[in-house]
């Protein structure tokens, strides 16, 4: 990937303000506007340096657990064990209703590692005669890897012709670092399927830092267009912004020229959004 030094960044941006050189607050400010508008442009679509592909194993877990027979009897809800299967850390809590049948359970953690459908011991709380069945699904975790999935297959997407789409859907998970994981509602296996998907943004700390090349004319920019909102001068920001947001679109114009992309891109200019399609 092409890069600039920040420090070369800030010269432009100094010389573009028009003064001999930035205080620290300033070049402080400067460098913050830089990653701002730095992640908006990694954010904004899946450019070649941004994005990756790769094969991931998928984590199954226990996602549900279905009540088949229930029981008679059950003073308190009973306990719910796992077994076989080969993962761990599985477990959920059992519910009963006032004729002291179990009527649901709710998974409380999804366990890891299974490579089969364990089984499911209710035992306790003082009835007999309730089981379950539980049910397994394939998850990727984003970690600190991935901020954004936007295609997973079967198969190498670039060593192949056609590639066999496998469906998934995000969801949230708990933790200060992580991204998030995708659930795949169709799969239950550990095989591999391949994963292309957005790095997340590295943010660059300070003028010794380096900058994506591609994304430095906007974002030097954007910083000006900062500068002089800063500074009171609204109107004429908005010009610069407006500029900015065309350096951008060109950029964008010529990675769909590259890949034959056709499709919608988000245009953000100040304060407003708008999806176009080329």
């Amino acid at each position: 990937m092409r890069q600039i030094a920040v420090s070369a960044m800030l010269t432009n941006l100094v010389s573009m303000v028009g003064v001999d050189s930035f205080l620290t607050a300033e070049t402080t400010a400067a460098v913050r506007s830089f990653n701002r508008f730095g992640k908006l442009a990694w954010d904004r679509t899946s450019w070649p340096i941004t994005s990756r592909l790769t094969q991931v194993i998928p984590d199954v877990r226990v996602r549900s657990v279905q009540v088949g027979s229930a029981g008679a009897s059950y003073s308190s809800a009973p306990t719910v064990g796992f077994s076989g299967g080969g993962g761990n850390s599985a477990a959920a809590t059992a519910t009963i209703n006032s004729d002291g049948e179990v009527n649901g359970m709710a998974v409380t953690n999804n366990g890891t590692a299974f490579t089969g459908v364990p089984s499911v011991a209710i035992t306790s709380g003082g009835g007999s005669g309730a089981t379950a069945t539980a049910s397994i699904l394939s998850y990727i975790d984003f970690g600190t890897t991935i901020s954004e999935i936007f295609r997973v297959t079967e198969n190498d997407p670039l060593g192949s012709s056609t590639a066999n789409e496998i469906a998934f859907r995000n969801t949230f998970v708990t933790g200060n670092s992580e991204y998030g994981e995708a659930i795949l509602p169709d799969r239950s296996s550990t095989a591999p399927v391949w994963v292309y998907y957005r790095a997340p943004f590295p943010g660059y700390a300070s003028d010794s830092s380096v900058f994506p090349y591609i994304f430095s004319e906007y974002a030097i920019t954007s910083a000006y267009g900062d500068w002089l909102s800063a500074d009171g001068a609204l109107e004429k920001a908005q010009v610069i912004y407006s500029q900015s947001e065309q350096i951008l679109a060109t950029e964008l114009d010529k990675l769909e020229r590259q890949e034959g992309q056709n499709s919608p891109i988000t245009f953000i200019t100040y304060g407003t959004t708008a999806a176009s399609s080329a």
